[in-house]
């Protein structure tokens, strides 16, 4: 019996698969240095995953280094893009003057312009062999991880200053691209992710709004938004947590039981 040909989206989800970090760098290489917001993201994405794999063979210093250059080089850009968002959802809610959100426009993408004038590329290495026995160095990393993140979270849960979240962000995001070498993210995860990535881009803008001379008129009423959503935030991630905290004992309890045995 003939077998029907796989749906488009198949085939095109298997071929971008296939393709090297180097490779789907290079794709997206023009459209990050012509400023494409979505170029840009995608880019900064990409080295977390590779980072994600860099962790667990012997990479050269160098090969590490040039995807690290990357993600800083372009997180500027990212932090100001998404801030971009909020402040002009914000600033539709408060129904701000069309002068001032005229202003705000130019002026925006004014700064950004410059941003995206002083971006330099590192030179890209090239690309490394993936680490052999992947699997059982994912499993392991993710015991690691994991434990890590289940460790520090009465700390974070309960500490008044962000940095703290920021920091344990970056763990669950590096234990999010690790897991992702095999299997997709469970909700339980990307729900903390999300209040904590709402958190992080509360505080890009404040330090905008705080830093820069940004909206005379709405910028108290701004900042006040997003101080109300730096906290909604810090709540949404303590909600979602007892899930994914029920995610990691149930996934860290067979390496314990392993462990153990052995």
């Amino acid at each position: 019996m003939a077998t029907s040909p796989d749906p488009p989206t198949r085939k095109k989800r298997r071929k971008a698969s296939s393709k090297t970090p180097s490779e789907r760098l290079t794709k997206l290489l023009p459209d990050v240095q012509e400023g494409d917001p979505k170029a840009i993201h995608e880019a900064r994405k990409l080295t977390r995953k590779v980072a994600a794999e860099l962790a667990l063979s012997d990479a050269p210093k160098k090969v590490r280094r040039a995807w690290r250059d990357l993600r800083r080089a372009v997180a500027p850009i990212r932090d100001r893009d998404a801030a971009g968002e909020h402040l002009r959802a914000a600033l539709q809610e408060l129904k701000a003057p069309r002068a001032e959100i005229e202003t705000f426009e130019r002026d925006w993408q004014s700064k950004r312009a410059e941003a995206l004038a002083a971006l330099i590329l590192p030179k890209m290495a090239k690309d490394v062999p993936r680490p052999k026995h992947l699997k059982r160095k994912v499993r392991a990393a993710l015991a690691e991880q994991g434990a890590a993140i289940l460790d520090a979270a009465p700390r974070v849960l309960g500490a008044s200053t962000t940095e703290v979240w920021h920091e344990w962000r970056k763990s669950l995001k590096h234990y999010r691209y690790t897991l992702e070498l095999l299997e997709p993210a469970p909700t339980a995860l990307t729900d903390v992710l999300d209040g904590l990535g709402r958190l992080q881009d509360a505080e890009v803008v404040l330090d905008i709004l705080t830093g820069e001379a940004w909206l005379p008129h709405s910028k108290a009423a701004l900042i006040e938004g997003e101080q109300r959503a730096r906290t909604a935030a810090q709540e949404q991630v303590r909600q979602a947590w007892p899930a994914l905290q029920h995610h990691l004992q149930t996934v860290l309890e067979p390496e314990k039981t392993e462990q153990n045995s052995g």
